[in-house]
């Protein structure tokens, strides 16, 4: 018997403190209704959780975040039912006032109440708000700001550093330090993708080319449409796929032809036809043959050559293709071992000079070519051109179904380098090293537009718990006018029935408005409700981590509760014990 350690007394002590222990955890859980009350009680529970609960949280607030998106939707769309009303209304006075039966007078009222209703139109626009933030006073909203950055991007990574180096390549032209804008547009009404302006511009419905019209331009600005920024978008009715990178090459052309030579005094088919030479045109040659029946036919438009024989459609460019490729062939047939950039490289080396003068120096120099002028040679080309014959004269080869293979500089069967197909002349994506360069041309200043103005008022609405998880809302300039309805005529008959007309146009206009804020609004009903459950499965998921069950625990609790009683019993037996050695001592 040993009286220093009562070994049973420390054995209930440990076992008293352990039951008190669990007692005091149960008693915390039971009293917070949490599993887990500190890192101790589990940390990997806790750190799991806690991710949770920050999910949770941020599902909630972006809950909250769409449903106000909704409150400034609505906001819009009712000032916007307003703004039909009155157009409607103003519609319905024009009609009135399109009846010759109106007098002067009646004719003076009707116009005074479409003053009126609007300057109601105007106010709406300029006063309509939502949290002291503006909703229909800003520019056209109808693209969007990230097609906007995305085209920008794709030029500063890719495409204009690559038409540049095309250009060079292909006629041994260079820019040196021309200044030259990027502006974005978005005209659905328009038939170019893309277009560059200067002094002069390359857009036919203005061309150079034309009389008068003479010398290089300067301070260029290069246009892109944005409505044709799809890849299976055409322009000028054609059917051959004219994707946008490519229309870039184009005017990338247009603007280095430009800047090195007496652009302005050269004829519309030689200016187009190098630069559909630049990205190979076979689709669109294709495409003229399909239309006209005959590759003569698609020839024939390039009638004598000047600028009246030019519409601009899809057949103009080919048959302006087809010349400048049969061009290229001559010369290389004659020991002109570049072809046409002997034509082009004399062009800048002169640039007083005009084509004809050019076409002279290249025979002087290749004596088996048997034209010395514009006009030789494009009589000399229409009498050349037969079906099925064109291959040994030109390097077009046409089988019985019209199919061609061009061989264009970057087309197939480039003639000298590397082949490319037309599509692959730029590429639509880059490697992931691309980056962003603001002068990505050796020979130009590039101006870049700045996208924050050019787009309606953009909201950018956080619906998702992440970074990045969020939706871009758009709203119009909706006063008058932008709604082309700004300075209504009523006196007349005839003007009347246009303010109809510009009625009707408003009214598609503010339709058109309102279906796309209805659109965000149905798309923000639909997230409220998937924010709502993912939220609603989240917390059952973290409930089972965090809570507690109650019941479970009151088990524990009456057990540990129990045991230590049990223990604090035993304890008091066990410091009895060694009482008993005084019985040995006596």
């Amino acid at each position: 018997m040993r009286i220093n350690h009562n070994i049973m007394a420390i054995n209930n002590y440990r076992q008293l403190t352990n039951n008190s222990n669990n007692v005091s955890k149960s008693l915390e859980k039971l009293s917070s209704g949490q599993s887990i009350n500190r890192a101790g009680d589990n940390a990997a529970g806790l750190a799991i959780s806690e991710k949770m609960r920050g999910q949770i949280r941020g599902l909630d607030q972006a809950g909250n975040n769409a449903r106000d998106a909704i409150s400034l939707i609505q906001t819009a769309e009712g000032a916007l039912s307003e703004t039909h009303s009155l157009i409607q209304r103003m519609r319905e006075l024009s009609v009135q006032a399109a009846n010759d039966v109106n007098a002067v007078e009646d004719r003076e009222a009707i116009q005074n109440e479409i003053n009126q209703l609007t300057k109601e139109v105007d106010r709406i626009g300029n006063d309509t708000e939502f949290n002291t933030m503006k909703l229909l006073n800003q520019g056209n909203a109808s693209v969007s700001a990230s097609d906007q950055l995305n085209l920008v991007s794709s030029l500063k990574k890719w495409w204009l550093e690559e038409a540049e180096d095309l250009v060079t390549s292909s006629y041994g032209l260079t820019a040196s330090g021309i200044n030259m804008s990027v502006e974005i547009i978005n005209d659905p009404s328009s038939s170019y993708a893309a277009y560059v302006q200067g002094s002069f511009t390359s857009d036919p419905a203005n061309m150079v080319g034309t009389p008068g019209i003479t010398g290089q331009g300067s301070n260029l600005s290069l246009k892109i449409n944005l409505a044709y920024s799809q890849p299976t978008d055409t322009i000028d009715g054609g059917t051959a796929p004219q994707y946008v990178d490519r229309v870039i090459a184009h005017e990338i052309t247009h603007a280095v032809m430009m800047s090195t030579m007496n652009f302005g005094d050269l004829p519309i088919w030689f200016n187009e036809g190098i630069a559909e030479f630049t990205h190979g045109g076979d689709e669109r040659l294709k495409s003229g043959i399909a239309l006209l029946g005959s590759i003569e036919n698609v020839v024939s438009n390039i009638g004598d050559g000047s600028y009246g024989a030019w519409d601009g459609n899809s057949n103009d460019y080919a048959s302006a293709y087809l010349a400048t490729r049969y061009l290229d062939k001559q010369i290389r047939l004659n020991g002109g071992a570049t072809g046409i950039r002997e034509v082009t490289t004399y062009l800048a080396a002169n640039p007083t000079h005009n084509l004809d003068q050019a076409l002279a120096s290249v025979k002087a120099t290749h004596a088996g070519l048997s034209f010395d002028s514009t006009s030789t040679w494009i009589a000399q080309f229409k009498a050349n051109v037969t079906t099925g014959s064109l291959g040994a004269t030109t390097g077009v080869v046409l089988d019985a179904g019209n199919e061609v293979d061009t061989g264009s500089a970057t087309g197939s069967d480039a003639a000298a380098g590397t082949a490319k197909t037309a599509e692959s002349i730029m590429p639509e994506t880059g490697g992931a090293s691309a980056s962003e360069v603001n002068q990505p041309m050796s020979g130009f200043n590039i101006t870049w537009p700045d996208l924050a103005s050019s787009v309606g008022k953009s909201f950018a609405i956080q619906i998702g718990a992440n970074t990045g998880q969020s939706m871009e809302l758009l709203t119009s300039d909706m006063r008058a006018a932008a709604l082309g309805i700004s300075s209504l005529k009523v006196d007349s008959y005839t003007l009347a029935n246009n303010a109809i007309s510009s009625c009707d146009s408003a009214i598609s206009r503010v339709s058109a408005e309102r279906s796309r804020l209805g659109a965000y609004q149905n798309r923000l009903e639909h997230t409220t409700r998937n924010l709502e459950s993912a939220s609603e499965n989240l917390s059952s998921s973290e409930s089972r981590i965090r809570d507690v069950d109650m019941a479970k625990e009151m088990m524990n609790f009456t057990k540990n509760n129990i045991l230590q009683q049990a223990a604090q019993a035993m304890l008091s037996q066990a410091n009895q014990q060694p009482q008993s050695v005084l019985q040995l001592l006596a």
